[in-house]
C-alpha cells in the first residue's frame, strides 16, 4: 500500500479556503469603516456598508460555496490518488530482482547466453 501525499490537499484547501480568508481578514483591516461620500452606512433605506463591513458581508456569501468547493476537491484528490494507488504495482523491497527471463538464470551480461549455453557451443 502506497502512503498518501498530504502536499495536493494542502494546495486545494490552502487555496479555497485560506487564502480568502486571509484576503477578507486583511482587506476588512485595510479598508476604510466609513463611507467616503458620508453617506449613511448600513443595510437598507438608501444606505450603503462601509467597505470594510462590504467585504466581510461579501465572505460571508462566499463561505458556504468555498466549503462545499474544498470539499469536493478533497473528494476529487483522495479518488485521483486511491486510482493511482491501485493501478501501481506495490513496493515490495523484501522481494529480489526477478531474471530478465523467467525459467534461466540470469548471470551473464545482457545479450548474453548464461554460463552452462556457452560452455557447450
Amino acid at each position: 500500500m502506497h502512503r498518501r501525499r498530504v502536499s495536493p490537499y494542502l494546495v486545494a484547501l490552502g487555496l479555497l479556503w485560506g487564502l480568502p480568508l486571509v484576503l477578507v481578514l486583511v482587506l476588512h483591516v485595510v479598508l476604510p469603516d466609513h463611507n467616503a461620500s458620508g453617506q449613511c452606512t448600513g443595510l437598507g433605506f438608501g444606505c450603503t456598508p462601509a467597505p470594510s463591513d462590504a467585504v466581510l458581508f461579501l465572505g460571508y456569501f462566499a463561505a458556504l460555496p468555498l466549503l462545499v468547493l474544498g470539499l469536493v476537491a478533497c473528494l476529487v484528490i483522495a479518488i485521483v490518488q486511491h486510482r493511482r494507488d491501485r493501478s501501481d504495482p506495490p513496493d515490495r523491497p523484501d522481494q529480489p530482482d526477478q531474471p530478465d527471463q523467467p525459467g534461466r538464470p540470469d548471470d551473464g551480461a545482457p545479450g548474453q547466453p548464461p554460463a552452462e549455453d556457452r560452455e557447450s557451443s
